[in-house]
């Protein structure tokens, strides 16, 4: 098992014979309690449901090959970041745009939207890093939330998408 990366409250590793991801999760207290209260579905349980929401709307995911509360395997996409080839390619900076006005319009909220959370395989988007996303539930983000986050996520030679999405979105108050 080789160690791939370690976030706030994750840990990924690779299985190299198998070509799988695994997502450990260890969230704070403060979220046990609301997984167990049943206030927010627990990691392994959202990453799922977001990706069956994600499917819907017409955006590939990582194929999900077993999830427990705070552990995840998916199937390596093996493929290139999108944030490595965006700023050549006009029609992947087309298709990221329209990806996320589709997330803006279903109302699914994100942190992390930067070009690094996507994967281009066979010319298609596949989002990636699904348990940062948080689908609607009773209490709805904001749209004015989901652009300050998006506006976060893409600074330096990317921060032209973030105005090309609100000209699109035709949101005229944006951050």
């Amino acid at each position: 098992m080789e160690f791939v990366q370690s976030g706030k409250y994750s840990e990924v590793h690779y299985d190299r014979s198998r070509k799988v991801f695994i997502k450990t999760f260890q969230p704070k207290l403060a979220d046990r309690l609301r997984y167990a209260l049943r206030i927010r579905p627990y990691p392994g349980r959202n990453f799922v449901i977001v990706a069956e929401r994600l499917k819907a709307l017409g955006i590939r995911v990582p194929e999900v090959l077993a999830f427990e509360r705070y552990r995840l395997e998916m199937r390596d996409v093996e493929a290139p970041e999108l944030r490595g080839l965006i700023l050549d390619d006009v029609a992947l900076q087309e298709r990221y745009v329209e990806l996320i006005i589709k997330l803006y319009r279903d109302r699914i909220h994100c942190r992390g939207l930067h070009t690094k959370n996507f994967l281009v395989k066979d010319g298609e988007l596949v989002a990636i890093d699904l348990d940062a996303y948080k689908a609607p539930r009773l209490i709805h983000y904001s749209g004015r939330e989901f652009l300050t986050c998006l506006k976060r996520s893409l600074g330096g030679p990317e921060a032209f998408l973030y105005q090309r999405i609100v000209e699109r979105l035709g949101v005229t108050d944006a951050p």
